[in-house]
């Protein structure tokens, strides 16, 4: 099932590299979004290798979404992940498909074309990327570590994502917002970040990253600390999640709720 869903990556990949840097038309352009033809493109084809060889799987993408079929297995794919990335012309978005099996993430695999990476793992197995085994750094100084931010788009406002990053962009080396959350778990993973905090932002859109975050060693929690678990994926679910490599964790949860807190009680 790895294989297949490596392949099924490398054939979306391999369209949305193709039509990027292109002057692409959007269907639909929206305040905090927008909708390409490409997204369904690179949907389509997904899809079509995944019914060739698991005709009676389930599957779950962000433009069609459920195909229900056999619950045992159920496919999340975000077919461009990073579509405002990818609209503009910036390299840094992905194919993510994640398989959950009996409710439980059995597999995940993020793949940027144009940077040639393809990161993937299975439960139990470790995290590879390019058939190399990836794993979490061991930073401890808060001063030297750079993360990402990730939020929902339409679950958290402006001002409640100012509240939240502001201490991070005061102490920490640097606070990125790349609008493309499968592939910063990929970086988490690899040792290229040192921490995450997702705010309320969708299952769908990380599933994926976090099988590969948590197999390369990941400290994962929500935001009062209770390690993350995985429930069984539906339409719409969101969680608020910390995410780092484990020497920073608590010092980087504290920060997150201290700030959120701050804000409830303005």
């Amino acid at each position: 099932m790895l294989e297949i869903a490596k392949e099924a990556a490398s054939v979306a990949g391999a369209f949305l590299k193709e039509r990027f840097l292109e002057q692409l038309t959007p269907d639909e352009e929206l305040h905090n979004d927008v909708k390409l033809p490409e997204d369904k493109g690179s949907e389509q084809r997904i899809i079509e290798v995944l019914h060739r060889h698991f005709p009676t799987h389930t599957i779950f993408s962000e433009e069609i979404g459920m195909v229900s079929r056999d619950e045992e297995y159920l496919w999340i794919v975000d077919p461009l992940d990073g579509t405002n990335n990818y609209f503009i012309g910036h390299p840094y978005f992905s194919i993510s498909i994640a398989l959950q099996h009996k409710g439980e993430l059995a597999l995940g695999v993020v793949y940027n074309p144009v940077a040639g990476q393809m990161f993937w793992a299975e439960k139990g197995q470790g995290a590879f990327l390019n058939g190399k085994r990836i794993s979490i750094n061991n930073r401890t100084d808060l001063t030297r570590a750079a993360g990402t931010y990730i939020r929902g788009r339409e679950t958290v406002t402006r001002q409640e994502e100012l509240a939240v990053t502001e201490p991070f962009m005061l102490q920490t080396k640097r606070l990125l917002r790349n609008v493309a959350p499968a592939l910063d778990w990929c970086l988490l993973a690899n040792g290229w970040l040192d921490y995450i905090v997702m705010q309320r932002s969708g299952i769908m859109d990380v599933a994926a990253g976090i099988v590969i975050a948590s197999e390369a060693g990941a400290t994962i929690t929500d935001w009062q600390g209770e390690p993350y678990r995985h429930e069984p994926f539906f339409q719409d679910q969101t969680r608020s999640l910390v995410a780092t490599n484990g020497q920073l964790h608590d010092t980087i949860r504290a920060m997150t709720v201290e700030q959120h807190v701050a804000n409830v009680q303005r």
